[in-house]
């Protein structure tokens, strides 16, 4: 089902429409991909076709999808950013697993967009785009909305900077939002070497975008230590 056209960019749906409202950790990725959108719209098709209710179903296909093929780098990085204490768990892949209820998967642009028929994995004109800013203000801003406590992880730069945007419009609350994770594709190794302490001092201010990745990561690695210490003192 075709969403909309701007340009080179095409939107699509993809069931990735169900809230989980339990929910005390938000994950924020771009857009789903081609492989997260086939995933969620098989997965709805055969739990429906099994007699399942179209809220299971929905729930279902967000649970298969989301993050996809992501999931293990992803963990990975969140751990190495102390982010597993800040949320009392002893790694992060439980986010994916035993303790996936508390997690609530989203992208900032809710339903797969295209650029020129290939995956979009973002950039900073996301907020410039009329439909793709149309896109976040009226999915993203009143899902967040739903879960007025949560925490909000997103997944790299161009995520990060949208949801700064929204700080900065004064449609979401800064103090909730933990930006600095990399975004967990698997296309970026040497930065990720970076994030991940395995390529440190004069080399890793050699790799492009490593400076600002070693910036982000103690920021973040600061606040996790802090809502950690916080969590441990409650």
């Amino acid at each position: 089902l075709d969403l909309g056209r701007e340009k080179d960019f095409t939107a699509a749906y993809a069931p990735f429409d169900w809230i989980n409202e339990r929910a005390d950790i938000v994950l924020v990725g771009v857009t789903p991909g081609m492989r997260q959108a086939t995933d969620a719209l098989v997965s709805l098709r055969d739990n429906l076709r099994g007699g399942g209710a179209i809220e299971q179903a929905a729930e279902a296909a967000k649970a298969r999808a989301s993050f996809a093929g992501m999931r293990k780098l992803a963990a990975r990085l969140m751990d190495s950013l102390g982010l597993a204490e800040a949320f009392g768990l002893s790694s992060c892949e439980a986010l994916f697993a035993d303790a996936a209820e508390r997690v609530h998967s989203t992208s900032v642009l809710r339903y797969p967009v295209m650029r020129r028929d290939e995956n979009f994995s973002g950039d900073k004109r996301i907020m410039d785009r009329p439909m793709l800013r149309a896109m976040v203000e009226e999915h993203l801003v009143p899902e967040l909305a739903a879960l007025p406590k949560a925490w909000i992880v997103p997944f790299g730069i161009n995520a990060l900077q949208v949801l700064e945007r929204l700080v900065a419009a004064g449609k979401l609350d800064g103090d909730r939002l933990l930006g600095g994770v990399l975004h967990p594709s698997g296309h970026q190794w040497n930065r990720y070497k970076v994030q991940l302490g395995m390529t440190t001092g004069s080399e890793a201010l050699d790799v492009p975008g490593g400076p600002e990745v070693l910036e982000r990561s103690a920021a973040l690695r600061a606040r996790a230590a802090m809502i950690a210490a916080c969590r441990l003192g409650a």
